[in-house]
């Protein structure tokens, strides 16, 4: 039998609460630690698919019809419109520069695009204003170049009223 087994807990430096613990063999400090790893563990991983998932990835619910109306209308309405070619000068150029450009629209419809292509000298006077009353720098800097791209949309659904105008894409843009 070794000495310190044959010591009462004061004799061998022992705190009654600690011979209590070595005796029962009660792993406190170590069994907190544990458990707070498992919770963070699990709290990451929880995260990590609510938050970083790819929607392939995630179970789908079937969308009912407004969804998937506005699904369609914000990522890819499929049907196509294209200005191809507008040539301005930027403002402030004193006809010493231009800009040419081709525009695509993004409708929901092939009747938005028969309505566009009866209207094209419309969009067109609205595009020429809108890009000829940029400047170069607004016409460089890619910030601006996306508020240009906000301000045609917006003002050709008003003209259009079109409500089912996706997106505008920049499909030539030559700035010389």
């Amino acid at each position: 039998m070794p000495i310190d087994d044959r010591l009462g807990p004061e004799q061998n430096g022992l705190a009654d609460d600690e011979a209590e613990d070595k005796k029962s063999g009660k792993k406190t400090p170590w069994l907190i630690y544990l458990v707070i790893a498992a919770v963070m563990v699990a709290g990451g991983y929880y995260a990590g698919m609510k938050f970083l998932a790819s929607p392939d990835s995630a179970a789908v619910e079937e969308p009912d019809a407004e969804h998937k109306e506005s699904a369609r209308k914000n990522h890819g309405a499929g049907e196509m419109f294209m200005m191809e070619d507008i040539i301005v000068n930027p403002s402030g150029t004193g006809g010493t520069r231009f800009l040419s450009v081709s525009i695509g629209f993004e409708v929901g419809s092939k009747e938005t695009v028969a309505n566009f292509e009866k209207r094209e000298p419309v969009i067109k006077d609205a595009l020429i204003t809108i890009l000829g009353s940029k400047t170069i720098e607004q016409l460089s800097d890619p910030k601006e170049k996306e508020i240009t791209r906000y301000q045609i949309r917006k003002r050709v659904e008003q003209l259009m009223q079109a409500d089912d105008l996706a997106a505008v894409y920049f499909t030539d843009f030559i700035l010389q």
